[in-house]
């Protein structure tokens, strides 16, 4: 999950909403072992800190003009390690240790941890809705294609799962659109349609491990 969303303005409600870099958003806990013997991909505050430097060159590219393309490669390390460190403050309330993976074909998964008893209060539930019965914190996964091209987003989305257990997409619906909502668009993002891409990146290129902005 993108998860996937940045730049969303605060609601109306006092639930804090993501900054403009949280990413629909892991690693091993190291703090004894020496730096020597750290794997390069397990998260820290350095890579969290060079995630930030990218989406602020990003946010400055999106202002200036440039006789070609500009690339700037996101690293799966990196990103994960900002929404552990630097990222972490800006998530939603109910919203916890996020992580995302990006495989080959475009094929992207996100974890994460949601407080269900926020999302399924606010409405009525009927005996068919499969967050009548749920509640607390559970972990819940995502996996889908992300196709980007053309200043818009496509996402097919493939499984969801809470606790394992799987979930109809309506309910993958439901929380992006809670956490991606904005007093001007109060339904949030509809995965089944194209999302605009912000801040002028006209292309997202996926590989294993990475996601290249083109601008």
């Amino acid at each position: 999950m993108t998860v996937w969303r940045a730049g969303l303005a605060k609601p109306a409600s006092s639930r804090r909403r993501p900054g403009r870099t949280a990413a629909v958003l892991l690693g091993l806990a190291l703090g004894l072992a020496p730096a020597s013997a750290q794997s390069p991909d397990t998260p820290t505050s350095d890579l969290g800190a060079r995630f930030k430097q990218k989406i602020d060159d990003i946010l400055r590219h999106a202002n200036t003009t440039a006789d070609a393309a500009r690339l700037t490669p996101l690293l799966e390390p990196e990103i994960n390690a900002y929404l552990r460190f630097q990222g972490a403050a800006q998530l939603p309330e109910g919203l916890s240790d996020p992580t995302i993976r990006i495989a080959d074909d475009g094929r992207v998964m996100v974890d994460a941890v949601i407080d269900l008893d926020t999302i399924r209060e606010q409405q009525t539930r009927t005996w068919f809705d499969p967050l009548q019965y749920l509640g607390g914190r559970m972990p819940v996964a995502a996996s889908g294609t992300v196709s980007a091209a053309n200043g818009a987003a496509q996402i097919q989305i493939e499984r969801i799962t809470i606790s394992g257990v799987p979930m109809p997409v309506q309910v993958l619906q439901e929380l992006v659109g809670y956490y991606t909502r904005t007093p001007d668009n109060p339904g949030g993002t509809q995965l089944d349609q194209p999302i605009p891409l912000p801040y002028g990146i006209s292309e997202l290129r996926l590989a294993p491990g990475e996601a290249v902005v083109v601008q």
